[in-house]
């Protein structure tokens, strides 16, 4: 258990920030008699994830939604829906953006490529595996 100074320190943040977080429900904390606020080991790992999602350009308020998903809580089947025609589109502009690349390949020497191939292997196969998990799960 952390209180708010540790936890701030612990990730690197503001105590404002902590107490930010917290008054929008990103992050949960239990409250001891004497009034101190404690935030569980999570806490450290969530802060780390809402940076990580920030990184991402992605709203306070779709981090909320992230998390909200990741800790089993159910979400509307519309918000669901809307979510996968966000992630189609977002892949259709990455393929368009992979595309582009392919002129640049080409000026490219075989030891180069053969690294950005080894870097894309792993990425890839990183999606891959998340893609799986998602959608093999579900059916």
């Amino acid at each position: 258990m952390y209180r708010i100074g540790e936890l701030a320190a612990a990730a690197n943040l503001s105590k404002r920030t902590i107490d930010y977080y917290t008054q929008l429900g990103l992050l949960t904390f239990e409250r001891t008699e004497s009034s101190y606020r404690y935030y569980p080991e999570e806490a450290l790992q969530q802060l780390k994830l809402i940076e990580l999602y920030k990184k991402e350009k992605l709203s306070l308020e779709e981090i909320r939604e992230r998390l909200r998903v990741l800790h089993g809580e159910s979400i509307p089947a519309e918000d669901f829906s809307e979510k996968m025609h966000e992630i189609c589109e977002q892949l259709h502009k990455l393929e368009d953006r992979l595309l582009e690349l392919k002129p640049l390949l080409s000026k490219l020497n075989e030891h180069q490529l053969r690294v950005l191939t080894k870097q894309m292997s792993v990425q890839c196969t990183s999606l891959a595996h998340t893609l799986h998990i998602l959608f093999g799960e579900n059916r």
